[in-house]
């Protein structure tokens, strides 16, 4: 119901989301519109602070939100997330969406380059296959 009021062009701070729980947020985000607008993101961000938030899958989907529409205001915080973030349920659909665009494959690559040494071989081996990631190996001198 409150996705629908936004929708509708309520402001996001006129939301009852007092008490919302993890997963009422979750449902709120994965069915945001495709596209949104930049003014839509950071009327969201302004009134419910997602790109700050301190819970993992809150942000990861937030985070989502911001590659598929390119908001840049969050970008630092996808880095900071990607680099400190290890779990595969969370790097998948964010690389995922990167790779959408020429601009966000950059991107991608970047961040991947620095986090990759601390990833687990498991999401390494399936980001490494999503970006075409070739590791540059060091000729043997003898």
């Amino acid at each position: 119901a409150e996705l629908a009021r936004w929708t509708s062009g309520t402001p996001a701070a006129e939301l009852d989301t007092k008490g919302w729980t993890t997963f009422q947020w979750m449902h709120f985000l994965r069915h945001l519109p495709d596209p949104m607008t930049h003014e839509q993101l950071a009327d969201l961000d302004g009134a419910f602070g997602f790109t700050q938030a301190g819970n993992s899958e809150v942000v990861a989907a937030w985070l989502e939100q911001c590659v598929r529409n390119d908001y840049e205001p969050a970008y630092d915080r996808l880095d900071d997330f990607l680099t400190t973030v290890g779990r595969r349920k969370f790097l998948v659909p964010l690389y995922t969406a990167m790779v959408a665009t020429e601009k966000g494959k950059v991107m991608a690559n970047t961040i991947y380059a620095e986090a990759r040494p601390n990833y687990h071989s498991v999401s390494t081996h399936t980001i490494d296959d999503l970006l075409g990631w070739q590791q540059d190996v060091a000729p043997i001198s003898l």
